[in-house]
């Protein structure tokens, strides 16, 4: 059996910021200080600032000279392209999972929507929020495309830290299970027509909620 390597402060660092962004607890639009985040960490600054630079190509993070580092924020039009990104890549995904394993994306999805459930019952949003990316990854995990896996994976962490702000909506966590739960029977249907029109007005609710709640980040562009 092998041993696990064991985590790099630079990868520890890095763990603890992207969970922080996604989770809520550092908010879009706040400074980030290498000092204060070293210290909490008790590392030095340098796997701190490897950790943000990463963050950086992740578009989680902005840095910017003699200013310093900063979580992103995201305006109405560049929320409105990550749903334009989400809604092409995963319909390709969706439909390359369904030629190549119907079975066991259907499965998954499944599965992965009685956990939803579990949690929803419970009312905790962060393992809710969690499963819901889970959900979104088995498109691609079943597409089995590694181009298209990465061009998601480089923005999963935005579109996480996105889902978490809107969950503070009434019903938003309601409906999105309501939704997830019809994706994913429609999935067990293969029916690619039913799921590309779910699939549109879940991401659209997207586009929608961010709009109608007038999210005022700081530091993002006016629209």
């Amino acid at each position: 059996m092998a041993l696990e390597r064991p985590k790099s402060l630079r990868e520890l660092a890095l763990e603890h910021l992207r969970n922080s962004i996604i989770d809520g607890s550092l908010k879009m639009g706040q400074v980030l200080s290498e000092r204060k985040i070293s210290e909490e960490l008790g590392v030095s600054k340098s796997p701190v600032r490897e950790a943000l630079a990463q963050l950086r190509d992740e578009g989680l993070v902005s840095i910017e000279p003699q200013k310093g580092a900063r979580v992103f924020s995201l305006s109405e039009p560049e929320v409105t392209q990550i749903c334009d990104f989400r809604q092409a890549i995963e319909t390709a995904a969706f439909e390359l999972a369904l030629l190549r394993n119907p079975e066991g994306l259907a499965d998954d999805m499944q599965r992965v929507v009685k956990d939803m459930e579990k949690e929803r019952r419970r009312g905790n949003e962060k393992g809710y929020l969690s499963l819901d990316t889970t959900f979104h990854q088995l498109i691609f995990e079943h597409a089995g495309n590694d181009y298209l896996t990465a061009s998601y994976t480089r923005y999963i962490g935005k579109i996480a830290a996105l889902r978490t702000h809107l969950a503070k909506l009434p019903q938003h966590t309601e409906l999105s299970f309501d939704e997830h739960s019809k994706i994913a029977i429609a999935v067990r249907e293969g029916d690619m027509p039913k799921i590309k029109s779910l699939l549109t007005a879940h991401i659209d609710r997207t586009r929608q909620a961010y709009k109608s709640a007038a999210i005022v980040l700081e530091g993002a562009t006016a629209s």
